[in-house]
């Protein structure tokens, strides 16, 4: 590690989170990568089941073949994909964590808790002489998006994908939003943005149409730093709030930002790529399909929106960053997961905590300091009405971890009776990425999709719920009634055999 790499987060600059990542060990550097055979997307399959969602390391390949050429990189994918790298980006120390991944999130989360309520940051604009994505300026005919190694990701996506791209709009009522929507290339200065029904970039880009405009100039953010892409790939802010405020309160300082060639839009200046254009508001082509988060094809769309390129500026040698979707984790969630929590808590002050699991998507967890028998079903009903992505919503006692996914399901195997703690909701908010939904027609005014859920009271059963007098103790907690410090002399007698061992079993 030099001198001049950043040991630990926040970071100002994605190369700069990539240039700790590799001095930490933790990045596998490929030369050459044939993308004609899907070998990136193989390899990302075969490192999860080898490593573990939350485990397998970041990846870098130097040149990646596509539509029959080799076109130079890099080419980086699942930077926030472990764990360790989620504390690493928001200022955890690698050394102070361990090799337990579900630990060191926690680690993330606490240090991100402990920045709440996140107070937003205005942006600070910087010359343009001074921001490093205008090293390179491409203009018009010099556009050409084949020359970029933008993948297509599955054999049965509809071509080359911009994936991880923050759309920046800005309307007169709700200000600038920066969204991250799937961006098919449709030609050399072309491409869609799926901005479904109920973003918050398709509610600027229809309310302008309402207003009578044609035409929305719009800009494209690519290879943003840790937090700018989290807050824009979440909904961490609110519609009326600036994603770039937001990340600037989690980054302490204001983010960057430099104006536009074609436009007076604002964007970060430290990213690796802006790509600058209109999309017409009165005009929608077919887009898609492509594979979503849910692990399974997401539809293709009659009409979506669609931005003409007009100018790209980028930094010299740009790192470009491909999310596989569906297969490893795309963000960090610890700031948004913190968030969340610190806002829940004032509607629900025995909340201890809620957790969307990464690796088992669709699952909603919910941790109660129980104090009433019916409530666990009360407060998930309310997390089920709204968020889309919760299909089977899970409450546990505040003495269950939501962030180990067995003790979770343990607690289920024991604690829950399906006749009795279990409600289904047949019609509740869905995504259109669930391909069980049921589609239109569309109450919620979101994404266009339903879906029935399930609300799993998995917590203690009271015998006011049909629960027992007594309900049996668990046989770790009788152990350390009777014996309080058994673990801490397992540790000091052996910690450093079982240390050992674990090393051993890596090797």
């Amino acid at each position: 590690m030099s001198d001049k790499t950043k040991k630990t987060g926040p970071f100002n600059s994605l190369r700069e989170f990539m240039d700790a990542i590799e001095a930490s060990g933790r990045l596998l550097r490929i030369k050459e990568i044939d993308q004609d055979q899907y070998e990136y997307t193989a390899l990302m399959y075969k490192l999860i089941d080898e490593f573990g969602f939350l485990g397998a390391p970041a990846v870098l390949a130097e040149r990646v073949k596509i539509n029959g050429k080799w076109v130079e990189g890099p080419v980086i994918a699942n930077q926030y994909g472990a764990a360790d790298l989620e504390a690493l980006a928001v200022g955890v120390n690698l050394s102070d964590i361990g090799e337990d991944q579900v630990s060191n999130y926690k680690e993330a989360l606490k240090k991100m808790t402990a920045l709440c309520p996140i107070e937003g940051i205005k942006p600070k604009e910087i010359p343009t002489e001074a921001a490093p994505c205008k090293e390179v300026i491409l203009r018009g005919d010099e556009i050409d998006l084949e020359n970029f190694p933008f993948l297509q990701t599955n054999p049965a996506d509809n071509g080359q994908f911009i994936n991880t791209g923050n759309l920046v709009t800005i309307d007169s009522e709700n200000g600038r939003n920066v969204g991250t929507y799937r961006m098919q290339i449709k030609g050399p200065r072309k491409i869609a943005v799926n901005a479904g029904k109920g973003q918050h970039g398709e509610v600027s880009l229809s309310g302008r149409a309402k207003r009578g405009e044609k035409i929305a100039k719009a800009a494209v953010i690519y290879g943003a730093d840790p937090f700018v892409f989290a807050m824009s790939s979440s909904k961490t802010a609110r519609l009326e709030q600036d994603e770039l405020e937001i990340a600037g309160g989690y980054l302490g300082r204001p983010v960057e930002v430099v104006k536009c060639e074609d436009s007076d839009i604002l964007v970060p200046a430290n990213v690796e790529m802006i790509i600058e254009g209109e999309i017409p508001l009165d005009d929608m082509e077919p887009e898609g399909p492509f594979g979503e988060f849910f692990g399974y094809m997401g539809e293709a769309m009659a009409a979506q929106y669609y931005m003409n390129i007009k100018t790209i500026t980028h930094r010299k040698n740009p790192i470009f960053v491909n999310s596989f979707t569906g297969v490893s984790r795309g963000f960090i969630t610890s700031p948004g997961e913190a968030n969340s929590n610190y806002n829940m808590r004032k509607l629900i002050p025995n909340l201890v905590g809620i957790h969307l699991p990464s690796d088992m998507v669709g699952f909603f967890f919910l941790s109660i300091d129980k104090q009433r028998p019916g409530e666990a079903i009360e407060h998930a009903e309310k997390f089920a009405q709204f968020l889309g992505i919760a299909k089977v919503l899970v409450v546990v006692d505040k003495d269950v971890n939501i962030h180990n996914s067995l003790e979770v399901m343990r607690a289920v195997a024991a604690r829950w009776q399906p006749g009795t703690a279990s409600k289904i909701l047949k019609h509740a908010v869905g995504l259109s990425t669930d391909p069980s939904s049921m589609g239109d027609p569309d109450i919620t005014g979101y994404n266009s999709h339903l879906s029935s859920k399930i609300i799993v009271d998995a917590t203690r059963q009271w015998p006011e719920e049909g629960g027992p007098e007594n309900f049996a103790p668990m046989n770790k907690d009788c152990l350390l009634d009777s014996f309080p410090d058994a673990l801490n002399v397992v540790e000091n007698k052996w910690g450093h055999m079982i240390t050992a061992q674990r090393k051993k079993y890596n090797d």
